[in-house]
């Protein structure tokens, strides 16, 4: 039995992933000697490979913003995969009793420190890129479909911001309880 996705379903994955891609990418052009040391921190790169990771990161995840909206083929396995990497990334440096160092994943005051949540995040969002995989049902669709999928994209952007607001925010609300 061979699964399908909805061609709307499709078009609001596509285009939230998407825009969560660029956005982050963006984030780090912005304050690229930041997220050199961000990533450096993480210690999982050589250090002699750390600047150049840093150009390359954000150019990556612009590629596949672009990809996935040009409906590339394998837009979907290249965002899966980061996704992936980044979720590995942090449950690493978790699992090394490292939750102080900044995710870089620019939090609330631009700052966020590493959380299960987060990898739980990009684990999620892997998924999200994973579905894009599958073929797409054939049905008709309009105007109406795409507004649809477009505020869908949208809303699933929005929860995505306020899902990294609420994990920014973990650390703050443990000290208000202690």
């Amino acid at each position: 039995m061979i699964h399908s996705i909805d061609p709307i379903v499709d078009f609001a994955l596509r285009g939230g992933l998407a825009l969560i891609l660029a956005l982050a990418a963006m984030h780090k052009f912005n304050d690229r000697p930041t997220f050199e040391g961000q990533l450096g921190a993480y210690q999982l790169l050589p250090e002699a490979f750390v600047h150049a990771a840093s150009r390359a990161i954000p150019l990556c995840e612009l590629a596949v913003a672009l990809c996935l909206l040009a409906r590339s083929e394998h837009a979907a396995y290249l965002g899966a995969g980061l996704f992936a990497i980044y979720a590995g990334a942090i449950a690493i440096n978790l699992l090394r009793g490292r939750r102080d160092i900044d995710c870089g994943c620019g939090g609330t005051d631009g700052h966020q420190a590493l959380h299960p949540a987060l990898v739980i995040r990009n684990l999620v969002m892997a998924l999200g890129a994973g579905a894009i995989i599958l073929p797409q049902t054939m049905r008709v669709t309009d105007f109406s479909d795409y507004a649809i999928a477009g505020l869908a994209g949208l809303t699933g952007v929005a929860l995505y911001l306020a899902a990294n607001t609420l994990i920014a925010q973990l650390p703050a609300s443990r000290r208000l309880k202690a």
